[in-house]
């Protein structure tokens, strides 16, 4: 009596080992990843409740039937993901029931680039339920002893993520312990847990920004004894609506997945397996379900709009402080064209002036001849004619406003001849602003060139605080205000000055003027 009940538990624990490979057995894998790989715990930014109801080889009385009740979630900083599960799985007059919590490290080398590790532990109980067992003698004693035992166990996974591209590997069952069922009889038998090695990989091909995904996976579930079972399919998700998927399983079945997003929180899920065993019309096929619930939106999305929305503000900041430097350098340029015409018009003004002063000498002098007395008609002579003062020197007129020559109105940097006054060395001090008649013909080394007088002092002003002689003048021909540092006799000098700022003594920008 006693070997019957150890050869049905045994056929009935071999039947778990070959096909679920003593790991629950589910199709909505993609879903709940964080099922059979610890390090998953968050990794989504989602924090959710799920549960999970398989069916399997509906024709058979007392075929696997497995149940999940799991919660998903992370911390804010999406740095660490935390999960936890409980299940049953039954086959006929055996069972395993646990709970399982998880912990996992999120590392971001990149914004796409990053590696999880998890780490779960549990405590699983396994049971044989003498009641289901018919035999002739019930007094027999083996049914009287202990067919419950509990364990504790861990496990461990870890993904990398490249992009859309994720790989990873997991170990359940890490600590394999070995389940002792019996006390009264001479030879215990045992259930020995096996070390499960289980491969993921996926990649996310997004479509509209995003709203749409297309995921092609392949999943290797191993262990020690049993041939490896390799899962490969294709996932279509519509994060508002729906999601569709197919896979084959191999030595096993076909595998078909539907889901409807019923609200931006709630979804629900349908997987059935058509298997293709040798047995698997007999069997019958598979059925589960799902119902998933979110809370909130996730964390990761979340994070990402406030991202957008933090450039969008910084934008917005650049754009209004580019507005306001435009409008500032439009009434400097406003400035400086009011102050071009202004001093066009005190040109004018000043020249007809000159004219008149000019006409009045003329007068005063065909007077004087009229008059006769050639001593006041002289070489140097001083007139007083209607309230204008004019001198006459060698047939020079010059006027009160000032003189023609260019360059003599505006603030010079003096060098002193020889010594040169100035932090830019290794010329000729004959080349040097302040040594030069400022406007006479020549190549200048410009520091800069204004529309106004005062700018251009300005930053004469600033040269000379910085040690860098300079002079200013103006061109005749555009009205423009020159600051220059020195002036060369041919193009070649003053280009090489230029392009070598003063061979490193210089760190501003230069340019050539030609007069």
């Amino acid at each position: 009596m006693r070997k019957q009940i150890i050869l049905l538990a045994a056929f009935l624990v071999g039947i778990v080992n070959v096909n679920a490979q003593q790991l629950p057995l589910i199709s909505s894998y993609l879903n709940t990843s964080y099922l059979f790989n610890p390090a998953f715990s968050g990794i989504d930014g989602k924090t959710e409740i799920s549960v999970l109801n398989r069916r399997q080889w509906t024709d058979i009385q007392g075929a696997p039937e497995t149940q999940f009740m799991a919660f998903n979630g992370n911390r804010d900083d999406l740095k660490f993901g935390y999960s936890g599960y409980a299940f049953n799985d039954a086959t006929d007059i055996v069972s395993r029931s646990g709970f399982y919590g998880s912990y996992a490290w999120h590392v971001k080398f990149t914004d796409e680039n990053s590696l999880s590790l998890g780490l779960g532990a549990g405590y699983v109980n396994n049971t044989i339920n003498s009641s289901g067992i018919r035999v002739p003698d019930e007094l027999d004693p083996v049914l009287y002893t202990q067919l419950s035992s509990a364990k504790f166990d861990m496990n461990f996974g870890f993904n990398l993520q490249f992009g859309d591209f994720n790989i990873g590997a997991a170990v359940p069952n890490l600590l394999a312990p070995k389940v002792d069922f019996g006390d009264n009889f001479n030879s215990p038998y045992q259930y020995h847990y096996m070390r499960h090695y289980v491969v993921n990989t996926q990649y996310n091909v997004q479509m509209q920004k995003g709203l749409m995904t297309l995921s092609p996976f392949v999943t290797i579930r191993a262990n020690e004894v049993t041939i490896p079972q390799v899962d490969a399919g294709l996932m279509f998700n519509h994060k508002e609506y729906f999601y569709v998927g197919a896979a084959y399983r191999s030595s096993y079945a076909v595998t078909g997945n539907a889901g409807v997003h019923v609200t931006a929180n709630i979804s629900l899920g349908y997987s059935y397996d058509f298997s293709l065993n040798t047995y698997g019309f007999a069997l019958g096929n598979s059925h589960e379900f799902m119902l998933r619930y979110t809370f909130g939106e996730s964390k990761k999305d979340k994070r990402l709009e406030n991202e957008i929305k933090k450039l969008k503000d910084r934008q917005r900041r650049q754009s209004g402080d580019l507005e306001d430097l435009l409008n500032d350098r439009l009434d400097e340029f406003k400035d400086e064209i009011t102050e071009q015409q202004k001093s066009l018009f005190d040109a004018e003004k000043e020249a007809m002036k000159g004219e008149l002063t000019e006409a009045a000498a003329e007068a005063a002098k065909d007077a004087a001849a009229n008059s006769g007395s050639a001593q006041s008609a002289g070489a140097n002579g001083r007139n007083n004619v209607g309230g204008v003062n004019s001198t006459m020197n060698g047939g020079e007129i010059n006027g009160t406003s000032g003189n023609n020559t260019t360059g003599n109105n505006y603030p010079q940097t003096p060098q002193g001849g020889s010594n040169v006054n100035s932090s830019i060395k290794g010329y000729d001090s004959n080349q040097y602003a302040g040594n030069v008649q400022a406007g006479s013909k020549g190549f200048y080394v410009t520091a800069g060139v204004f529309g106004s007088q005062n700018n251009a002092v300005k930053l004469q002003n600033k040269l000379r605080s910085q040690g860098v002689g300079s002079d200013v003048f103006q061109d005749s021909n555009n009205s423009m205000y020159y600051v220059f540092l020195l002036k060369f006799n041919n193009y070649e000098a003053a280009n090489q000055a230029r392009n070598s700022n003063f061979n490193g003594q210089y760190n501003g920008k230069l340019w050539i003027k030609v007069m």
